[in-house]
């Protein structure tokens, strides 16, 4: 870990930028260069906190979202 650890901090500053990192990122990082966007980030400001995947599936019988609509 310490031989590596300046990737492990580009993982980590990825991963709360983004959430998630894909492959392509992950070959970025361990190369030394600055990980890209994931292939599918949506960078919408709306400030909704919703994925697209959570707004298509807001039926009542899914499971997730705030503990107090439960």
């Amino acid at each position: 870990l310490e031989e590596n650890r300046d990737k492990l901090d580009s993982m980590a500053d990825a991963l709360m930028t983004y959430e998630t990192i894909d492959s392509d990122q992950i070959d970025d990082i361990m190369s030394g260069n600055t990980p890209r966007r994931p292939a599918n980030w949506d960078d919408d400001d709306s400030g909704s906190g919703e994925t697209t995947k959570q707004k298509s599936s807001s039926t009542g019988d899914s499971i997730g979202g705030p503990a107090s609509e439960h």
